[in-house]
């Protein structure tokens, strides 16, 4: 009798688990538990991490704040900041760039291609960004492909020297790097903008730059700002660019975090990833305040 109350009892564990809803469930808990585990206790240890103190190889728990001390009365700090200036020259060059391909494509291309045009911006991260990075030396160096096309035609007389190993080639390298996601955020905002927005803009006959200007980037606002935290975060926190295009002196956040690790400071390296989090927290907030961010694929009604 209790084997076969067992056996029931079992059964109906299983057909709850396995069934319709069960199944249901799992599917929406499982990614829950993969972002617990691997996204927000990772970031919660790396804020305790911060204020442990440095042993000779690793760190022990404590409660001390000289990690941050260390960071903001060195050069580092500095070097944060310029780091997050070359971030946001990225992202309005890849917005002056990105944005109008989204555009261009949502509005002008039909809508049986768009989605194929802008599968040809994934293109790129089919390859390794080490290569795709590294490719550059060779089109921005001294002898390379634009300074060769300029002193052909008679632009310069010359080489350019600072468009490699200088802040100028790691902007570049971000750019490159990361300027699909402005084109794949702005398209995802310019779904949500109905194709009659176009039409009564030219109806009423605002220029293209006018409109473009006043209507389609305020509409498409969110879409912008998603796609500009992605480009800055990674341009601040990415160690391979500078390294291979920025020179001996290029630094950003990504490659201050290297060093401490390498000089095996981890609180200081877990203080600096703390700062990073704060910041890209503050980011999204003052976005979330600025333009609510759930609308960003809300239709216009």
């Amino acid at each position: 009798m209790l084997d076969n109350a067992l056996d029931i009892r079992t059964e109906g564990f299983w057909a709850r688990v396995l069934g319709e809803n069960g199944v249901q469930k799992w599917v929406f808990y499982i990614p829950v538990v993969f972002m617990t585990l691997f996204l927000a206790v990772p970031m919660a240890l790396t804020v305790v991490w911060s204020v442990f103190e440095r042993t000779q190889f690793w760190m022990e728990p404590g409660l001390t704040l000289f990690a941050y001390e260390t960071f903001f009365t060195s050069a580092r700090a500095e070097n944060y900041l310029f780091s997050m200036l070359h971030a946001a020259i990225a992202v309005v060059i890849s917005f002056a760039l990105g944005f109008p391909i989204a555009v261009f494509v949502r509005h002008r291309i039909p809508t049986a291609l768009q989605n194929r045009g802008v599968l040809l911006f994934i293109l790129p991260f089919m390859i390794s960004e080490l290569v795709r990075v590294f490719a550059l030396r060779p089109v921005l160096g001294r002898n390379g492909v634009i300074n060769t096309f300029l002193m052909d035609i008679g632009i310069i007389s010359e080489p350019i020297t600072v468009i490699l190993f200088s802040p100028i080639g790691v902007v570049i390298g971000d750019v490159i790097s990361f300027m699909p996601f402005m084109v794949f955020a702005g398209f995802l905002a310019m779904e949500a903008v109905q194709g009659y927005v176009f039409e009564v803009c030219e109806d009423l006959g605002a220029r293209t730059v006018r409109a473009f200007l006043d209507v389609i980037v305020p509409l498409a606002a969110p879409g912008i700002f998603a796609g500009s935290v992605f480009i800055f975060v990674n341009s601040l926190g990415s160690a391979l660019v500078p390294n291979l295009l920025g020179g001996p002196g290029a630094v950003n956040a990504g490659l201050i975090v290297n060093q401490a690790i390498v000089a095996i400071d981890f609180p200081l390296a877990m203080a600096i990833s703390a700062i990073m989090m704060a910041t890209l927290m503050l980011l999204l907030y003052i976005g979330h305040r600025m333009f609510d961010l759930t609308k960003i694929l809300e239709p216009l009604n």
